[in-house]
């Protein structure tokens, strides 16, 4: 009998567990000597999909917290404002997005915690910052900034969302297909059509791989008719949002109504 695993795990799942149906869904054009190519698809496939910005709120398995970091603060000309961007990031990921900042405004026994809003630098640079607690920051480049300048050495924590890991991302060592696949068991089959698409391009089929891109992503004329499996695949936060509080409208009905 199947073994219930612990509440919010799935099994781990290799891209070596895609190959034999993306070969399938290649009506099986590609011998088993090329599961290389297949697995190159479906390496290209996982990054398009997991840092498509359309599906940004749809992975939340790659949402994590960076390292906490104290800011120099101190007056002015020892205060710093902008950091590296790396030090806000765990050691061998790449951040695709930052999601917001945290910051202890009780230097520093650190235990009350709040938002910083997000600026840009172009406002922040309109006017003179003296050290205080801050309370914005802002992306120039690989820098991440504060607004105003810190006045003591504060601790701040980002939230962020990172790119999907990929295990030896060239094959330079053959274990590309031992990448761990994080994406729910929904998206597996997107996947596996992706990859697909990008193994007929190369095979010179375009007219099968436009007819897959359709499917995965809908007919631009027809959208209604045809949304596409991408649409159709429901994240967790589209499951939960049901959740949420609705307001309802009262129907006000004439003494001629229905009439």
């Amino acid at each position: 009998m199947p073994v219930l695993l612990p509440s919010g795990t799935q099994p781990t799942v290799l891209m070596q567990q895609l190959e034999t149906e993306t070969v399938r869904k290649l009506e099986n054009q590609i011998s088993t000597d090329r599961l290389s190519d297949i697995d190159r698809w479906l390496r290209d496939s996982l990054i398009e999909i997991a840092g498509n910005p359309d599906l940004r709120d749809s992975f939340p398995e790659l949402e994590e917290f960076g390292p906490t970091f104290n800011l120099t603060g101190g007056p002015i000309g020892v205060s710093v404002q902008e950091y590296a961007e790396s030090n806000f990031v765990p050691v061998g990921d790449f951040l695709i997005k930052t999601l917001d900042f945290l910051i202890w405004i009780d230097y520093p026994t650190n235990t009350k915690t709040r938002q910083l809003e997000p600026t840009n630098f172009q406002d922040t640079d309109k006017f003179q910052s003296f050290p205080s607690l801050p309370t914005q920051w802002y992306r120039f480049g690989t820098t991440i900034g504060f607004e105003p300048t810190p006045n003591q050495n504060y601790q701040v924590q980002a939230r962020i969302m990172r790119r999907h890991p990929i295990t030896d991302y060239f094959n330079a060592n053959g274990v590309l297909n031992q990448t761990q696949i994080l994406l729910p068991n929904e998206w597996f089959e997107v996947l596996e059509w992706c990859a697909a698409m990008r193994g007929f391009m190369e095979l010179l089929n375009y007219e099968r791989a436009a007819q897959i891109r359709t499917m995965l992503w809908g007919d631009p004329e027809h959208p209604n008719d045809n949304p596409g499996l991408i649409a159709s695949v429901k994240t967790k936060r589209r499951a939960e949002a049901w959740l949420a509080t609705q307001p309802m409208r009262p129907v006000v009905k004439t003494a001629c109504w229905g009439m």
